[in-house]
C-alpha cells in the first residue's frame, strides 16, 4: 500500500540484552496482538495515507477487491469484475448480501461517493491522485483540483445496487492493486451525515464493512478490533479479537514480544538484528518490501533552488557506507527512484552513478565551491526524520558526511511519526527524510506519486514530467509502458529534487503462536487470514 511509512524504533541498550534474548511463554488470551510503530495518524478512511495505519484499515474495511497472504489481489467486496477489450472499462459485481457491520445493506453507490469524498478538496485527503494519477479516471482531476462539484461527469458509476463500473481515459493493467481498502473503502452514508469526520474514530458510531469492527481506541496507546458477525465471510475469521499497540520504541516492543505481549512487530533492533536471528531464526522476517527511501530538497528554500547544491549534497552520501557500516539494517543502497522492484523495468540512475564515490566527492565539493559555499561561508541546513533508530542512524551519517566531504552544517531533528508527516506537508523542512511504500512492484505506482499534478509537497512543477506520464498510460503493454516510463524516471532524477537512499526491507518478529503469516512486498498482512493457537 502506498504511504509515507516513518518506522519508529530506538536502540536497545546492551545491558538489556539478556532479558531481550530470553525466550518467554506467549500469553494465551486469544488476541492477535501486532505492533504499530507510532500513533496512527488517522482513522478516517477516505483520508489516512499512513502505511501501517493502513493495516487497522485494512481489518476494518474491504475495497472492492483484497489481498491475501502474500499480498495477491483477490475477490474483496467484489465477487468478480471484468475489463473492456480496450482496458479503459471495469465492472464490479458485489458480493450478493453485503451488509455493513450494524446490518445495512452495502450498495455499489457507497464505493461511488467514496472516490467522491477523497477526491472532495474539502477532504484535505492525500490520496486523490490514486484516481487521476495512480490511474486516469474519467473527471477525477477536475474534482480533485476544484474545477467542478458536479459528479456526474466521474468515471466511477453504479449503474445498480451490485454494480460498480470504472470508465478510465488510459489503460491501467495495475488497477486491481489500489481497489483495496486502503484505497477505495466505502463510505457509510448514514453515519457519516449524522457524525462528520468525528464519526471514524469514536467505535460507537464507526460502521464498517471489513472482517472486523473498532471496539476501543486509545490514543498513543491501542486501537482494539472485535470480530464483525456481519461480514460476509466471517465464519472463516479465526482471530476474534486483534489489538494494534503504538510502540514508538523498538527496545520496548522486542521485550514485550518476548513477554509474550506482541505477537507480530513493526521493526526489530537494528543493532541486534544478527542476535536475534541466530537466537530464534524461526521467528524472524526480514524479507523485501516496495518502500524506497530518499533525501527531499526542500525548492522553496533559496540555497537548495541551486540544482548544483542540491546535485553536491546528493553525490557526497556515500551510500554503501552509510548501509554497512552505520545503520546495519539490511536495505540495499540505491542509485535510482522507482527501479529495483519490478526486473522487468530497466530505468535510469541518479546524476553522477557513473562516477567512482571518490569521483563523485570531488564533483560535489567543485559544484558547491562554485555555488558559494565554503570553510568561510558553510551551508546550514535541518534534516527532519522519524524518531527511528535506523532513520535517526541515517540522519546522522548523512549530516557526518556532508560535514567532512563539504563543509555542510546538517542539524537532525528527529520528530514522532505524525509531526513528522505534518512537518512535510506544512514544508518546514529543509531536508526531508522521505520514503514511500508502493502499491505494488513496479515503477509506476512510485512515479504516478512524484507527478506535480498529484503530489503539492514537494513544490516542483514540471509539465514535461506530466505529460510523459501521459504518454507511459497510453502504452498497451509492459514493456513499451516500462520503457515511457523510464524516460519520465529521467526528467525526474535529472532535476535532483531529491537524493536516493536505500531500497527497504521489511524486519518483522512474529510468534510461533500466529499461523499462516505470509510476508508481503506490499506489507498486506490481513488479520483475517491468520490463526492464533491457544
Amino acid at each position: 500500500m502506498i504511504g509515507k511509512a516513518g518506522r519508529m524504533s530506538r536502540w536497545l541498550a546492551g545491558a538489556t540484552m539478556a532479558l531481550a534474548l530470553a525466550v518467554t511463554p506467549a500469553l494465551a488470551d486469544g488476541v492477535l496482538d501486532r505492533g504499530i510503530g507510532s500513533e496512527w495518524s488517522s482513522l478516517d478512511p477516505q483520508v489516512n495515507f499512513d502505511a501501517a495505519a493502513g493495516w487497522i484499515m485494512m481489518d476494518a474495511y474491504e475495497g472492492l477487491v483484497t489481498y491475501g497472504l502474500g499480498g495477491g489481489v483477490q475477490p474483496g467486496a467484489a465477487e468478480s469484475w471484468t475489463a473492456s477489450e480496450d482496458g479503459k472499462t471495469y465492472t464490479f459485481t458485489l458480493r450478493e448480501g453485503l451488509k455493513w457491520s450494524n446490518g445495512d445493506p452495502i450498495k455499489a453507490q457507497e464505493f461511488v461517493d467514496s472516490v467522491l469524498r477523497t477526491l472532495n478538496p474539502d477532504t484535505v485527503s492525500e490520496k486523490g491522485y490514486y484516481f487521476y494519477s495512480v490511474v486516469k479516471i474519467k473527471g477525477a482531476e477536475a474534482i480533485a483540483n476544484g474545477e467542478t462539484k458536479d459528479a456526474s461527469g466521474l468515471g466511477v458509476t453504479a449503474p445498480d445496487d451490485r454494480t460498480v463500473v470504472i470508465e478510465l481515459e488510459t489503460p491501467a493493467p495495475h488497477i486491481l492493486n489500489i481497489m483495496g481498502a486502503f484505497q477505495i473503502p466505502p463510505l457509510h452514508g448514514p453515519s457519516y451525515a449524522a457524525n462528520g469526520a468525528a464519526g471514524f474514530v469514536d467505535p460507537a458510531k464507526v460502521v464498517s464493512n471489513g472482517a472486523y469492527v473498532f471496539a476501543e481506541v486509545v490514543p498513543q496507546s491501542h486501537v482494539l478490533l472485535k470480530k464483525n458477525p456481519n461480514y460476509w465471510d466471517a465464519a472463516n475469521v479465526a482471530i476474534e479479537t486483534v489489538k494494534y499497540h503504538v510502540t514508538e520504541d523498538v527496545s520496548t516492543e522486542f521485550k514485550r514480544f518476548q513477554a509474550g505481549e506482541i505477537d507480530i512487530t513493526y521493526d526489530i533492533p537494528v543493532n541486534q538484528i544478527e542476535e536475534v536471528k541466530a537466537s530464534m531464526p524461526d521467528q524472524v522476517f526480514i524479507t523485501p518490501s516496495t518502500e524506497t527511501t530518499y533525501y527531499s530538497f526542500n525548492l522553496t528554500k533559496p540555497e537548495l533552488q541551486d540544482i548544483n547544491v542540491r546535485t553536491a549534497l546528493s553525490m557526497a552520501i556515500n551510500r554503501e557506507l552509510l548501509q554497512e557500516k552505520i545503520v546495519k539494517g539490511g536495505a540495499i543502497p540505491a542509485y535510482s527512484y522507482a527501479g529495483g522492484f519490478d526486473p522487468a523495468y530497466e530505468g535510469p540512475m541518479m546524476p553522477g552513478f557513473e562516477l567512482s564515490q571518490e569521483e563523485r566527492e570531488t564533483k560535489a565539493k567543485e559544484l558547491m565551491a562554485a555555488a558559494g559555499y565554503g570553510p568561510d561561508n558553510p551551508l546550514k541546513l535541518t534534516i527532519v526524520t522519524t524518531v527511528a533508530e535506523d532513520r535517526v542512524r541515517l540522519a546522522q551519517g548523512v549530516s557526518l558526511m556532508w560535514k567532512q566531504v563539504l563543509g555542510v552544517e546538517a542539524t537532525v531533528e528527529p520528530m514522532e511519526r505524525k509531526a513528522w508527516l505534518d512537518a512535510f506537508y506544512a514544508g518546514t523542512w529543509d531536508v526531508f527524510a522521505d520514503n514511500l511504500v508502493g502499491d505494488f512492484a513496479g515503477a509506476e505506482t512510485f512515479l504516478a506519486y512524484m507527478r506535480p499534478s498529484a503530489e503539492p509537497g514537494y513544490n516542483w512543477v514540471k509539465p514535461e514530467y506530466d505529460a510523459q506520464m501521459d504518454v507511459a498510460a497510453t502504452m498497451p503493454d509492459a514493456a513499451s509502458r516500462n520503457a515511457e516510463l523510464a524516460k519520465a524516471e529521467k526528467i525526474l532524477l535529472d532535476d535532483v529534487i531529491f537524493a536516493p537512499i536505500a531500497k527497504e526491507p521489511l524486519r518483522r518478529l512474529v510468534s510461533p503462536k500466529v499461523g499462516g503469516y505470509t510476508p508481503s512486498v506490499t506489507d498486506y498482512i490481513n488479520s483475517q487470514f491468520l490463526t492464533l493457537a491457544p
